[in-house]
């Protein structure tokens, strides 16, 4: 047996060979490959989900607001609401405020709009919780918030549409926060917006 073979070998030998063993090692290695994973997701920066308005027009919601994703089924007009709310729906024996994102936002539309794409994005964030009515969800991203570029100035932007910079040069990642916190005001339907009871 040459010298590099014996040296493996005894390497090998060496190695714990009890379940006890094997069970420690099998745990150290998951939580080795857990701790690279978390490592990698880091570099990539936040996750968002990529929604469409309009024709072409690409939206990004943090993941750290979202809260779920829903078809327009069961959304109901409110009476008298502003122009941009689209109406609410029943989450759970939770009545939420819908959003309809291009009547807040300047998009071209879309002439060949398809009703079964169209998607309410429940999200949540100043204490609040309402929906956004998108017309497609894309699919999920990375990005670093501290990396995004300057938004462009658009006239047609309503209140309380927030947005904190551009990913990628093609995506508008929504402030949801700072949106949220603009629904204070009567003019945007605060008493259909669900507001999160804070317990004791």
């Amino acid at each position: 047996m040459s010298v590099e073979s014996s040296s493996h070998a005894g390497a090998h030998a060496r190695l714990p060979d009890t379940p006890r063993a094997r069970e420690v090692l099998r745990a150290r290695a998951i939580r080795l490959a857990s701790e690279r994973d978390r490592g990698e997701d880091a570099d990539r920066g936040e996750l968002f989900l990529s929604v469409r308005l309009g024709a072409r027009e690409h939206y990004g919601i943090p993941y750290r607001n979202l809260e779920e994703i829903a078809r327009p089924r069961g959304l109901t007009p409110v009476p008298r609401a502003p122009g941009h709310i689209a109406g609410i729906i029943n989450r759970q024996g939770r009545l939420i405020t819908v959003l309809a994102m291009t009547r807040l936002i300047p998009v071209d539309p879309d002439p060949t709009a398809d009703a079964d794409t169209r998607r309410i994005v429940v999200v949540r964030g100043a204490g609040l919780t309402v929906g956004l009515l998108v017309d497609e969800v894309l699919g999920n991203d990375h990005y670093h918030p501290d990396r995004l570029g300057a938004s462009l100035p658009s006239p047609g932007l309503r209140e309380p549409v927030r947005v904190a910079g551009v990913h990628d040069g093609r995506v508008a990642m929504l402030d949801i926060e700072a949106m949220l916190a603009g629904l204070a005001g009567p003019e945007s339907g605060r008493d259909e917006t669900t507001r999160e009871e804070k317990k004791p």
